[in-house]
Parts: C-alpha cells; sequence; structure tokens
C-alpha cells in the first residue's frame, strides 16, 4: 500500500496535478509547489492542513499519542519527588 500521509503524496495518489489542487484550494498553483515543499520541512500551518485535507476529499487528524512505557509525565500523572 502506498504511504499517502502527505499533502503531495495524496495529490498525486488521486491523480492530481498542482494546478488542479490549486484550483480547489483557491491559490496559484506556484502556492500548492509551496504548500507542499512547507509541510516537508514543518513549516505547514494546521489549518492550511484542514483546508488541503478537505480540497483532496480527506479528513484530516491532528492527535497526541502517548508512548508506551514513557514514564508517568507522558501518562499524565504528576511526577513524585522524593524529600532528602
Amino acid at each position: 500500500m502506498k504511504n499517502t500521509d502527505s499533502i503531495r503524496q495524496m495529490r498525486k495518489a488521486k491523480g492530481l496535478k498542482g494546478f488542479q489542487l490549486a484550483e480547489r484550494l483557491e491559490v496559484s498553483a506556484a502556492r500548492v509547489s509551496m504548500l507542499e515543499r512547507d509541510e516537508e520541512r514543518g513549516a505547514v500551518t494546521l489549518k492550511m492542513m484542514h483546508k488541503a485535507a478537505r480540497a483532496l476529499g480527506c479528513r484530516f487528524e491532528y492527535r497526541l499519542v502517548p508512548e508506551v512505557n514513557a514514564g508517568p509525565a507522558a501518562a499524565g500523572e504528576k511526577p513524585r519527588y522524593r524529600l532528602v
């Protein structure tokens, strides 16, 4: 199965060219190119990710997933301190 967790990968999986996604987003084709590069470098906004997902017929999810065995702070518990 293809990895489709980025805007560019999903756009290609849907068979869309950059200018076609640009039309759906009502932006320029250059802006779509910038958006895809911004996502790669971690500089895209959540608002734009949501907008791009809708334009691609997808749902955007932003989640925090706790690490397994990451200690009490990761589980939301207060750390215990030992008085010396």
